[in-house]
Order: structure tokens, then C-alpha cells, then sequence
């Protein structure tokens, strides 16, 4: 009976770890943040149409990617990434250049993934 109580007390533990905090920006292999100074058109360009695009009240815009169980195989099939529930937001400045970036979510995490980085160059 003893060993039993010890099973419950470390599962218990392991279930609270798993709800962990939000997000603050860094998604695990790319910082979002790395987005700021750059072109929203590059942005589109390379993740594809946003979840959701609005024109603020600046004249700049909003755009977000929502991100919901994705996961993809790498060699002899184990998981790289998943993302679970993971909201990426992007503020615009009236030139189209993105000002600030952050993430909500659970588990929000994704990379390492290539073509989500920015370019080298700010343009």
C-alpha cells in the first residue's frame, strides 16, 4: 500500500510540472523576436497566410498564426516539434515593418524550422 501512495504523489508531481507557465516569445528553436525590424510582406512570404490579419487604429496591422497539434518526423520517425494550442502575434508599423511579436499558448512550441526564420537581411 505504501509503494502506492509513492505512484500517486510522483504522477500527481508530474502532472502539475506539465502546467507549465505561457509563453514569452521564444519559441524553442526560434526566437520570434528575431521578426522585429523586418518586413511583414517577408513574414507572409515565408509562413503563409495568417490566422488572422487587422488594421490597427496606428495605421499599422496585427497578424497572428494560430498553431494547433502540429508535428513532423524527422529520420527513423521520431517526433522533431509540436506545437499545441500556440497563438503568434505580430504588431505592424504603418511602413509594414513588424514593431513587436509574442506568443500565447500551451506547449507553444515549434522549430527547428528553416523557413520560419527571418532573412538575414531587414528589408
Amino acid at each position: 500500500m505504501g509503494m502506492r501512495k509513492y505512484l500517486v504523489l510522483a504522477f500527481t508531481a508530474i502532472a502539475l510540472a506539465a502546467c507549465g507557465p505561457m509563453s514569452t516569445g521564444t519559441v524553442k528553436d526560434l526566437n520570434i523576436r528575431d521578426w522585429v525590424g523586418h518586413s511583414s510582406a517577408h513574414l507572409v512570404q515565408s509562413w503563409g497566410k495568417p490566422h488572422h490579419d487587422y488594421a490597427t487604429a496606428d495605421g499599422g496591422r496585427a497578424i497572428g498564426y494560430f498553431i494547433v497539434n502540429q508535428a513532423v518526423t524527422g529520420p527513423k520517425s521520431q517526433v522533431l516539434f509540436q506545437a499545441t494550442n500556440c497563438m503568434i502575434n505580430f504588431t505592424v508599423d504603418r511602413t509594414g515593418i513588424i514593431d513587436d511579436a509574442t506568443t500565447t499558448g500551451t506547449k507553444c512550441r515549434i522549430g527547428p524550422h528553416g523557413g520560419m526564420h527571418p532573412p538575414a537581411n531587414r528589408t
